[in-house]
């Protein structure tokens, strides 16, 4: 792709964008009730270790997406096979998230619209801004990033001047005690959406400033975990525990709730706007950092292979499970025995692989 380069608010923007994904709009934390929202939040914090581990690994080798210091690390054939799981793993949760999207879609408005029309729309606009590089999706992220926060700022005031936000609906804290707040963490929330940050891997080899770009992504962790505590804060305090548990898009019947005067009211297609914006940075990043590791693995062209991973990635999709029960059942299956290999176990091999070397190198004292 030649020489591009990722600015440092660029970055922000694009974890930003890639974090809120569809975790804006479901219910994250919903085992833990009233306490969903400490959850969120801590998950985003126990999210941010592993990633530290990541910046590690750019540190020793920062011109090397994930796919080629593998290899360097484990040898050219287990490291290949490494990089090669890795970029299959990628493919396959930009599957997921286009599945998870379309149906969300279908869900909120456009329930006559066949599932695989939407997907097919998705992941050719993810193609087509995929195709243009890197750097065009930073930059692209800057601009949908400035819309999303304008309209969480606006859904955000106007539910607060239409009075129906209760604070009272998330109290007590910790009503059952703190172990099922630590329970969802450790479970759950730490790995979706923040585990997922593994795919920046493939991409801060693009950063402009490699000191303080790795540092930037972890404040959009933080920023962005800050972001969806409170919008489960406003959905709680809204709707109530009871009703978000039971609700798939909850962020859907809370902005609805939204009507002053009879005349602002009838806001949710903004939370269309907002779940339409995530999905595609959502699949759009998963779909570049493949990208990149097959051009890098297999030395083909970046954009020549841009449309072929498009038809794979829709084809895993529609593949994926036959209804959204069961797609929803396998990703909580996944998130306990697949996931934590991708962004856990193969990281922290490569760590230790990686450190050994490093000591091994290092000048000796005479």
């Amino acid at each position: 792709m030649g020489e591009v380069r990722m600015g440092i608010v660029q970055c922000f923007t694009l974890a930003m964008l890639f974090e809120l994904g569809t975790a804006m709009v479901v219910n994250l934390g919903v085992d833990t009730g009233k306490d969903a929202w400490m959850s969120v939040l801590l998950g985003g914090i126990a999210g941010v270790l592993p990633f530290i581990g990541y910046i590690y690994l750019y540190r020793a080798y920062p011109d090397d997406p994930l796919s080629r210091y593998s290899r360097k690390l484990l040898g050219k054939y287990l490291g290949g096979l490494v990089a090669l799981l890795f970029i299959l793993s990628f493919m396959m949760m930009a599957a997921r998230d286009l599945r998870d999207g379309s149906t969300m879609l279908v869900m909120a408005t456009m329930n006559r619209t066949p599932i695989f029309v939407i997907s097919l729309m998705m992941i050719l606009s993810s193609a087509y801004v995929a195709h243009k590089g890197v750097e065009v999706l930073a930059r692209t992220s800057l601009l949908f990033a400035v819309i999303v926060m304008l309209i969480g700022g606006f859904c955000g005031l106007m539910m607060i001047f239409s009075g129906k936000i209760n604070l009272l609906r998330i109290l007590p804290l910790l009503e059952n005690g703190a172990w099922p707040v630590l329970r969802s963490v450790l479970v759950q929330n730490y790995m979706f959406p923040f585990g997922e940050m593994i795919c920046f891997t493939m991409l801060m080899p693009y950063l402009s400033d490699s000191r303080r770009g790795p540092w930037v992504i972890v404040a959009s962790m933080l920023f962005s975990a800050l972001l969806l505590s409170l919008t489960t804060v406003m959905n709680l305090s809204v709707l109530g525990a009871d009703i978000v548990a039971r609700s798939p898009l909850p962020l859907m019947p809370t902005i609805s709730k939204i009507s002053i005067s009879d005349f602002i009211q009838r806001l949710d297609v903004l939370v269309v706007m907002v779940l339409i914006i995530g999905v595609f940075f959502k699949i759009t990043v998963f779909y570049v950092a493949a990208l990149v590791g097959i051009s890098d693995l297999f030395g083909l062209p970046y954009r020549t292979m841009a449309y072929p991973a498009a038809l794979i990635i829709l084809f895993l999709s529609v593949m994926n499970a036959r209804g959204f029960t069961e797609h929803l059942d396998e990703g909580k299956r996944l998130l306990y025995t697949v996931f934590p290999v991708f962004t856990l176990a193969l990281p922290a091999l490569l760590i230790i692989i990686a450190a050994l070397k490093r000591h091994r190198s290092a000048p000796r004292p005479d």
